[in-house]
């Protein structure tokens, strides 16, 4: 997390005067990562109102850097602004959630078919992060999510298509507040490593088709979620 190099706000839901406020742009860099974790694990809640006077204080920061990250956030699409209301985080139904997921599928498989052959270190690399991963079988849903989320990124930059990489980060951000209603048990977590390991695998052994396969056949799981979701809709269930 990016600390701001000026003082933190008091607090105090008052605006800063501007000619004090150096730096603030950095400091709303921090207030827009903290707010995504805090969307990510559950803190903030899909269609929860958000406001600045008590984001403000709970983040130590001061009200200007909590609008800005409002900005940033709702430009990507995590937030929702309802005019004369406000901020909310953003709350998708089944087939919002759908849509999301199949762009995310298929911005992550054109990052594999455009994969450069990874260096031995970067197989490594892969399989560290893959292992760490099923060492936290028992932990929260969210550092799990994390630790995937890790894996995926080191297996995205070896694409040379940064836009696409960039878009299947933003889609990443958009499901993982609802990938805390999946099982993340002993049982799931092996299931990926095995996954994400014939990822590593097909990689290492230079076979495209092999890897494209893989990638795809480990995205499957998201849409039991999704299914799941679409039928608490049916029933009036609130997610």
């Amino acid at each position: 997390m990016t600390t701001e190099s000026s003082p933190a706000g008091t607090g105090t839901g008052t605006d800063p005067n501007p000619a004090l406020d150096v730096g603030y742009g950095r400091a709303g860099d921090r207030v827009t990562t903290a707010l995504r974790e805090m969307i990510a694990n559950g803190q903030l809640h899909p269609g929860e109102h958000l406001r600045q006077d008590e984001l403000a204080t709970r983040l130590g920061s001061t009200r200007v850097p909590v609008r800005e990250a409002f900005k940033t956030l709702a430009a990507e699409g995590v937030l929702h602004h309802r005019r004369n209301h406000g901020h909310y985080v953003a709350k998708l139904t089944a087939a919002e959630l759908a849509e999301i997921c199949w762009l995310r599928d298929a911005c992550e498989n054109r990052l594999a078919a455009t994969a450069r052959p990874p260096g031995d270190d970067e197989i490594a690399g892969l399989r560290a992060c893959n292992d760490a991963m099923r060492a936290m079988i028992g932990r929260s849903a969210y550092e799990i999510v994390q630790a995937d989320r890790l894996f995926h990124e080191r297996f995205w930059v070896l694409s040379p298509m940064r836009i696409v990489a960039g878009e299947t980060a933003r889609m990443w951000a958009l499901i993982q507040p609802y990938r805390s209603f999946m099982d993340y048990g002993e049982a799931v977590v092996s299931r990926m490593h095995g996954e994400h390991t014939e990822i590593i695998d097909s990689l290492a052994a230079g076979e495209t088709a092999r890897y494209c396969t893989a990638v795809e056949l480990h995205q499957r799981h998201i849409y039991d979620v999704i299914d799941d979701l679409a039928a608490r809709e049916a029933e009036g269930v609130a997610v």
